[in-house]
């Protein structure tokens, strides 16, 4: 018999057929960027970068269409005065009536935007039709959504003569409602932030990325916390959770901010998690130095935020760590595994002694051996895909811990913890009959699979080298405090491979590697857990569309990832990702041959494996180093 911690692969694939069915789219250029000059300065520092004007050109006498076009587009990049600039190009009424909706297409450069002009028959009206490849879109909560690869889009301005005289000069009426940005023109005028807000049990921080536009007359920590209260952006809401009222009130100086909330209990924990969610979101605004948190009227005081007074306390604290953003806490040790044992340090670092030391416990013993493992985020407890891939274990790391079989009789291909204690595991299943249509009476004519060598050693990575399975043959198990298996429906990805998989140490996204047609793409999905407790992964963004050949992932801080991939005709190496969408992959350090996996935690360095079964290690983002034998290095996560 079966018992509550164990599940066999009939009824996982039951389960997961159940939950898929349940869940059951003649030419001219256009300049792109204006003259520029440098701002007034303190800028804030979220993205980097001080804030750049154009110096808008405004419409000259006697343009065409396509020109004026033209210069509306380039201008539409200055900010000032309302888009004063902007709105020089427009009839009178429209420049009064124009609104634009906060949303923003951002578009590809010069030589990707092509303009046609279609005259009317009474010569005082014409229609200029714009195609341009669309790079992503900034959505009015300030998400930037990258779009799908070489997407064209049209844009269509009506435009009239003013005061309907035949020799007028040409302006705008009509246009469309959003913004329309290149690149460069976003790059200058929005700064990537974070807004934070919690997870499902309050015990992480979750980020969640937006960009909004900066002017020099900005008091860029007014505006964090006003958007902070109105709320996390549509596609994190579902998963995460504030504990700011929406009537809370917020006042920015120079230097200090204070918050008025409302309406909310006055108890040490939800002033604690109040205060957090302020002091993560204000330390991106250099300028701010301290806040007051003013709860039901009174001004709370936190002893331990190393303020002036304990009712300011400083943005920057490490009294606000508790909750930090990526759910680690500091002193994270690595893990790898060494002949066939699991090995932990505190430090690995070729100039400086080492702490390792064999982890206790039966896993780190070697007693089974393991393909892949993760380590849970309190460092209490290993958990192991067996080798060959049919089962998963558990084990305290302790050492008169016991294995404990959790899951068995399947082809495991993923194990990674969550700070709240939950084990995700991913399985290859067969598909349900009747998914395809592929010639056969429904018995494919296969060769048996040659038998597993039970004495085999694993390979030199840690990895098989199965191929990924089938589209549509993936299902996701979470096992809550790693033993009560709860099935979650990931059928958004039935249509592609899942060759990766990584959910966040908040538990609130999921990173996962999918392919395609040979084709292999990067993608992050929200974890929803509804009134009824089931679970599920979806609305997955597409990341990083430049890299080619993904081959492993990590989360390696709340809002970032490291990846194992290449650029077009590159050579296969480490790169940060930043989940913000807009922020180009930054390489991680000079290739290095053979690397096959890659970890990072949030202030800790980069640790990759190699084939040459040694473990490599980079500090900073330059170069990588050898720090010791062994393989699949891991941090807890």
């Amino acid at each position: 018999m079966i018992g509550p911690d164990r599940i066999c692969r009939g009824a996982r694939a039951a389960m997961a057929a159940a939950l898929t069915c349940a869940a059951l789219t003649a030419c001219a250029t256009v300049p792109v960027t204006g003259p520029v000059i440098p701002g007034d300065g303190g800028g804030p520092s979220g993205g980097g970068g001080a804030y750049v004007r154009l110096l808008p050109a405004g419409p000259q006498p006697g343009m065409s269409p396509e020109a004026l076009v033209r210069g509306f587009l380039r201008d539409m990049g200055s900010f000032e005065e309302d888009h004063e600039a902007a709105r020089s190009y427009m009839v009178e009424e429209t420049a009064r009536s124009w609104s634009p909706s906060g949303s923003v297409q951002v578009v590809g450069g010069s030589e990707s935007v092509a303009l046609v002009s279609e005259p009317g028959s009474d010569g005082l009206t014409t229609n200029v039709r714009m195609s341009t490849t669309l790079v992503a879109t900034i959505d009015e909560d300030g998400k930037y959504i990258p779009s799908d690869s070489g997407r064209l889009e049209d844009f269509h301005f009506t435009l009239v003569r003013e005061n309907g005289d035949p020799d007028g000069e040409w302006r705008v009426s009509e246009l469309p409602d959003e913004l329309i940005l290149s690149q460069l023109d976003v790059e200058r005028t929005h700064r990537p932030f974070n807004l934070y807000y919690y997870n499902r049990e309050d015990t992480a921080l979750v980020p969640d990325p937006v960009y909004l536009p900066v002017r020099p007359t900005d008091e860029m920590a007014d505006r964090l916390l006003r958007r902070l209260v109105r709320g996390p952006t549509d596609w994190l809401a579902p998963a995460v959770d504030s504990v700011l009222p929406e009537n809370t009130v917020t006042e920015v100086d120079e230097e200090h901010a204070e918050i008025r909330v409302s309406g909310v209990p006055e108890t040490g924990e939800t002033e604690y998690l109040l205060g957090a969610q302020i002091a993560w979101t204000l330390r991106q605004v250099p300028g701010v130095e301290e806040f007051t948190l003013v709860v039901n009227g009174s001004e709370v005081a936190f002893p331990g935020a190393d303020g002036e007074r304990a009712e300011r306390p400083r943005p920057g604290s490490d009294h606000w760590a508790r909750v930090s953003p990526g759910a680690a806490t500091s002193g994270l040790r690595a893990y790898y595994m060494q002949e066939g044992q699991l090995w932990s340090a505190s430090e690995l670092a070729p100039d400086a002694p080492s702490d390792a030391e064999r982890v206790p416990g039966p896993l780190g013993a070697g007693d089974v051996a393991l393909e892949r493992f993760a380590v849970s985020m309190q460092e209490s407890t290993i958990a192991g895909i067996t080798v060959g891939g049919d089962s998963v274990v558990t084990s305290l790391a302790s050492a008169d811990a016991e294995i404990q079989e959790v899951l068995s009789d399947g082809v495991f291909t993923g194990v990674s913890w969550d700070v709240d204690r939950n084990l995700w595991v991913v399985e290859e299943v067969e598909k349900p009959a009747g998914d395809e249509d592929d010639g056969t009476d429904g018995e494919a004519d296969q060769a048996p699979a040659e038998p597993e060598d039970p004495d085999a050693e694993p390979p030199a990575d840690g990895l098989t080298a199965e191929a990924p399975p089938e589209p549509g043959a993936t299902a996701l198990w979470m096992l809550r405090d790693g033993d009560e298996v709860v099935g979650v429906d990931v059928s958004e990805l039935d249509d592609r491979s899942v060759v990766e998989f990584r959910i966040s140490r908040d538990g609130t996204r999921a990173a996962v590697v999918t392919e395609t047609d040979g084709e292999r793409a990067l993608e992050v999905g929200r974890v929803v857990v509804d009134e009824d407790g089931r679970v599920s992964v979806g609305d997955f963004i597409t990341l990083a569309g430049e890299l080619a050949d993904v081959t492993d992932l990590a989360w390696r801080s709340g809002d970032q990832l490291v990846v194992l991939g290449s650029r077009e005709g590159g050579t296969n190496q480490a790169f940060l990702v930043s989940l913000d969408g807009g922020t180009p992959p930054a390489s991680a350090g000079a290739p290095v041959a053979g690397m096959t996996s890659v970890s990072g935690a949030p202030g800790q360095p980069l640790v990759a494996g190699g084939e040459d079964g040694n473990v490599w290690l980079s500090n900073d983002r330059v170069n990588w180093e050898n720090v010791v034998e062994g393989a699949s290095p891991v941090y807890p996560g």
